[in-house]
């Protein structure tokens, strides 16, 4: 795997083994910031279920001025800890090993705010209402809410507006703002 953009383009960055991660491929990841790459300089970035962290590094290295990476798997977290040191980006970077109910409560209690939020939940597990609606509680969306998910996974998303959907062979992007 690969940073496709930025000051680390073609840096290779390490993934987790086995099949518990689906890392976010380097063609919807590069589709995504073609979509996105204007808001991202300067911008707080989320990568909610960030598994590898790979669009959340993606972000930094295009220039976002914070990313946090919250992620329940233990593995995952060194995975993203040693990619974030490989690349400079520790100072910028932080990981929350916790799961996404608590690892959003606690960013909001901090006063944390993000302008761009991006969710990769295990497919077909019905994460993404449950997450959405978390976020509609919380004050922590600024902006923009991604979702990456099966192209055939349907959700609702009550307290957000759908302004853009984009398929990627069985990979699906909603792109959502806060209502």
């Amino acid at each position: 795997m690969r940073i496709i953009g930025g000051t680390h383009r073609g840096r290779k960055i390490k993934s987790v083994k086995g099949i518990d991660t689906r890392p976010t491929s380097d063609f919807v990841r590069e589709a995504l910031f073609n979509i996105i790459g204007d808001r991202v300089p300067g911008s707080n970035f989320l990568d909610l279920f960030a598994g590898t962290g790979a669009v959340g590094i993606e972000a930094l290295s295009r220039g976002a001025n914070k990313a946090v990476f919250v992620e329940k798997n233990p593995a995952a977290c060194a995975v993203i800890n040693q990619n974030l040191q490989a690349l400079n980006f520790v100072d910028k970077g932080l990981v929350i090993k916790d799961d996404i109910i608590h690892g959003i409560e606690k960013l909001a209690l901090e006063g944390n705010i993000f302008d761009i939020i991006f969710l990769d939940p295990p497919y077909y597990k019905n994460h993404i209402e449950k997450t959405l609606n978390i976020l509609k509680a919380s004050s922590i969306a600024a902006s923009i809410v991604i979702v990456q998910h099966p192209r055939d996974e349907s959700f609702a998303f009550d307290g957000f507006s759908c302004y853009k959907n984009k398929n990627y062979g069985r990979t699906a992007l909603t792109f959502l703002v806060k209502e």
